[in-house]
């Protein structure tokens, strides 16, 4: 027997011709279905997620938004429940991808122009990851919809992001000022942060009075340079 798989073989047909089948092709056709119709159904559950929340959203609507069948949600997730939380985990990735703690580490937080260095860093990543044109819309509208009610999906947010986000925050808190206790650390996290949040959790109403459709990049880098300036301020930093 051969120790290799077949892949690729010709069957002979009662005509005399012959018809070739190709099974890795096959598979991998197969396997790029699946992935778009994975890609597919996460981004239309975002999509509806972020415009009336994960608990609106029917099984029916994320199919029909999607353009597949709507037993494909089953077939790929296993149910409603995992899919949302796929659309979750795919939110966080990018803010997995930049983590708070690897900023620390890239810049010496042990000098005042280190710490007022990171402060920026922190700044621009959290307003990059929320406004960011290469990300798609519902990334930023998600977070908020997961934030806004109790249960799982919550939970896997703040187990897998919050939590590691605000002990790297402590962190440079401490190093900033010894002194500093856990509630005085995290109301600063809450000061310095709440700004880009709330652009993001009031984007419908802060465009509408600024005549804009999004957020241009000349705005959102002087909400950088304000928030910046102030943090670094208040904590008695170099401004940079």
């Amino acid at each position: 027997m051969s120790r290799f798989p077949l892949t690729h073989f010709t069957q002979p047909t009662k005509f005399g011709h012959s018809i070739e089948f190709n099974l890795r092709g096959n598979a991998l056709a197969t396997y790029e279905t699946s992935r778009k119709t994975r890609a597919a159904l996460i981004h239309a559950a975002g999509q509806l997620a972020a415009e009336k929340g994960f608990a609106s959203v029917s099984i029916r609507a994320i199919a029909r938004r999607a353009g597949v069948n709507a037993g494909s949600i089953h077939y790929h997730f296993g149910g409603k429940d995992k899919l949302f939380e796929a659309v979750v985990q795919e939110v966080m990735q990018a803010w997995k991808d930049h983590p708070v703690i690897d900023l620390l580490q890239q810049h010496d937080t042990a000098t005042p122009l280190g710490q007022a260095q990171v402060i920026r860093a922190i700044v621009h990543r959290n307003i990059f990851l929320l406004f960011s044109r290469e990300l798609p819309d519902w990334h930023c509208r998600v977070v908020f919809q997961v934030m806004r009610n109790e249960g799982p999906l919550r939970e896997i947010f703040r187990r897998e992001l919050l939590i590691p986000t605000h002990a790297a925050l402590r962190e440079l808190f401490r190093r900033i000022d010894p002194a500093m206790d856990d509630s005085e650390a995290f109301l600063r996290d809450l000061i310095m942060n709440t700004p880009i949040f709330f652009h993001a959790d009031r984007m419908d109403l802060i465009l509408a009075d600024l005549h804009e459709k999004r957020y241009e990049n000349q705005y959102l880098r002087k909400m950088e340079d304000l928030i910046v300036l102030q943090t670094q301020l208040a904590l008695g930093l170099p401004p940079c």
